[in-house]
């Protein structure tokens, strides 16, 4: 049958027509998913491997629900799945979920992970939190989400999304490295340093790729014009001659210039957040090859021409302005050889646990691709729906592939893999902590943490005041700033001054000493905190924040929290992205998820007898009621005779359904996507 394939080819087996056009009809979808599974079943037919059976309908619910909305079903939404009479009702939940908020909420996660996005990174970092949201929201096509990304420029008040930039903000080359890992799949980032060890990749090749960011530095331009202005209004105001031309006049202009400087430091102040908060070009600093480079191919110090490493060449003639979006349309190309595939792979492990290509970022001409005719059909569907992600999965979700029992055994890295079913996996923190939301409060896939937006919003307000405020009022909170900093760094010195003799004490044996000494610099901070709070001019409020502060919603989906989670955290401990690499979630047992899951707030908070799960126990009238409930919650299915009777006597009595409970929530069946 493969052979059959390739010969004549995926255009002939697989006619264009065939191929996902919006609208994206019921039986569109259903073809193109079709079409993938014949694929699969040539390619076990040609192993002589089985594929897995078809789960049930109990499995596929719960699977369905973690998979595409990242949290478990909620009883009722177990319940009414499994006693659904309609034979087509495992399509109909596919659509449903993929429109809902939750597969928004799932997918957040899956482009924060990726992207390393850290919302409380300096004030673009919630910006960008806020854009990357609204993206998802709304659908945005997956190429016009890189190039958005890659062609950005300005400020973050304005265009957020250049905090993909700003994430690495002064390390220009760090950031071209997880570009093309991310959205290229390729691991560029030895050339930095020398030529690849293990592909073609040249050191300077490297940095001829780097050269289109290369003009980036991270100041306004609108901010400094700005500050010039009101320089020059003070100078003007306060009757410092201007320039004048001349030898003669070298003495009086170079006074004139410390006053400039002197005023400019004063009034910086104001515009230190645009430094921080925005991009731009420079023509006249191109990138240069380093000053240790040892190859024959250049010297330390060339000035480097742009060039792409792979795929269609881009002109040489590119104003350096105009560069970025140059190189951001390249890798956004349908014709870049890896943009399409990579995203492709990823959307595939996301769904079935194992990339068609393993692992997903390190593509080259010698990759190794298990399903070479699906990859290229998977491809032909992306580009078909207009890079739509969410029409992609929906066709991904509608496979015979996403119905098939899990593969067991383990594969190895790098290996090819046969998908005779999904890999079986266990939950990400982020679908853990979702999950145990269900069953303390219910469905709150509509629940927003709305204090995001609100707090950029705010900010991006008061940057437009301030854009926008006459010359005299920007002199005028100019001094309200620096007398409100200066009361506030009085304070935290005196705060600090506390601390630092609660460490003495502490270090000398007297405990009760630091313990008061320690909340003395804590009502010293309060003060500090208050100063900023009560503010009369929001702008200075604002710009006496260091960075956005957002306050943390432990009772909404994961997706609603600020990024990275806390140090000890849940989702930490169960190992959520600490956002320093791409894609960094650690799936790994440990010793503190196994004393979280028997004695942690989380778990003992469902069975304290206020949340829902509690809640519905307490109302069922009869022990096997009871059991039912308790099984639909956690595991969202009904109990078989044998658990009926093994589990059925515990009921009666509290403590031992409350251990039960727990002894669930603790159980591989619980944790683990079946």
């Amino acid at each position: 049958m493969k052979t059959l394939i390739t010969s004549i080819g995926l255009s002939c087996l697989f006619p264009a027509a065939t191929l996902l056009a919006k609208p994206f009809s019921q039986e569109t979808v259903r073809s193109t998913s079709n079409q993938i599974d014949q694929l699969l079943a040539a390619h076990l037919q040609e192993k002589q491997v089985k594929a897995n059976p078809v789960i049930d309908d109990a499995t596929f619910a719960r699977r369905a629900y973690i998979s595409i909305s990242g949290r478990i079903p909620t009883a009722e939404e177990a319940r009414s799945f499994i006693t659904d009479p309609a034979k087509d009702k495992r399509r109909t939940l596919v659509d449903t979920l993929v429109q809902s908020n939750g597969y928004q909420s799932r997918m957040f996660n899956f482009w924060g992970d990726l992207l390393r996005l850290q919302t409380g990174l300096d004030k673009h970092g919630l910006g960008w939190h806020v854009w990357i949201r609204d993206a998802v929201e709304q659908n945005m096509p997956y190429d016009k989400f890189v190039n958005a990304m890659l062609s950005s420029s300005g400020m973050a008040t304005e265009n957020p999304a250049v905090g993909y930039y700003l994430r690495d903000r002064n390390m220009l080359l760090d950031n071209v490295s997880n570009t093309v890992q991310v959205f290229l799949g390729t691991q560029i980032g030895c050339a930095q340093c020398h030529d690849h060890p293990f592909d073609d990749w040249t050191q300077k090749q490297y940095y001829e790729l780097a050269a289109f960011t290369g003009g980036t530095q991270y100041k306004s331009d609108s901010a400094d014009h700005l500050l010039r202005r009101l320089v020059l209004y003070t100078m003007d105001k306060e009757g410092v001659p201007r320039m004048q031309p001349g030898k003669n006049a070298r003495k009086g202009n170079q006074k004139r210039m410390g006053v400039a400087k002197k005023y400019y430091r004063d009034y910086a102040s104001m515009f230190k957040d645009f430094r921080r908060i925005s991009i731009s070009d420079n023509s006249g600093k191109p990138l240069r090859l380093p000053q240790d480079y040892q190859y024959n191919d250049g010297k330390p110090g060339d000035i480097l021409t742009p060039k792409t490493l792979f795929g269609e060449s881009i002109s040489t003639d590119v104003p350096p302005d105009e560069r970025r979006k140059a190189f951001a349309d390249w890798v956004t190309s349908p014709a870049n050889p890896y943009f399409t595939k990579v995203i492709v792979n990823r959307l595939w492990a996301e769904v079935f646990g194992r990339g068609i290509v393993d692992p997903l970022d390190d593509w080259s001409e010698t990759t190794r691709v298990s399903h070479p005719e699906l990859l290229d059909y998977l491809c032909k569907v992306m580009k078909a729906t207009d890079y739509d992600v969410r029409q992609f999965m929906r066709v991904l979700y509608h496979t015979r592939l996403f119905e098939s029992a899990v593969a067991t055994d383990e594969a190895e890295m790098g290996g090819q893999y046969d998908f005779r079913g999904p890999v079986l996996r266990r939950m990400s923190a982020e679908e853990i902590h979702d999950s145990f939301l269900v069953l303390e409060f219910g469905d709150r896939d509509d629940s927003t943490n709305n204090i995001l937006k609100y707090r950029w919003d705010t900010y991006v307000k008061s940057v437009e005041g301030l854009f926008k405020m006459p010359i005299p009022q920007l002199v005028a909170l100019n001094k309200e700033s620096d007398a409100a900093e200066k009361e506030r760094y009085a304070i935290m010195a005196e705060a600090r001054k506390f601390k630092m003799a609660a460490d003495k004490a502490r270090n000398e044996g007297d405990t009760e000493k630091a313990n008061k000494l320690n909340r003395q610099a804590g009502e010293v901070f309060k003060k500090a905190k208050k100063l900023q709070r009560e503010a009369k001019n929001p702008m200075v409020m604002m710009m006496m924040e260091r960075q956005l502060r957002t306050r943390s919603r432990p009772f909404m989906r994961a997706s609603e929290q600020a990024a990275p989670s806390k140090p000890g955290s849940f989702m930490q401990q169960f190992g959520a992205s600490d956002r320093m690499t791409p894609d960094a979630s650690d799936y790994g047992a440990s010793i503190p998820q196994a004393l979280t899951l028997l004695n942690g707030r989380e778990v003992v908070q469902l069975t304290d007898g206020r949340g829902v799960l509690a809640n519905a126990l307490r109302k069922a009238d009869s022990p096997s009621e009871r059991l039912d409930v308790l099984f639909l919650s956690v595991y969202g299915c009904m109990p078989t005779d044998a658990e009926r009777r093994q589990y059925q006597p515990m009921i009666s009595n509290a403590t031992q359904l409350t251990t039960l409970a727990r002894a669930m929530m603790n159980s591989k069946r619980f944790l683990f996507i079946q």
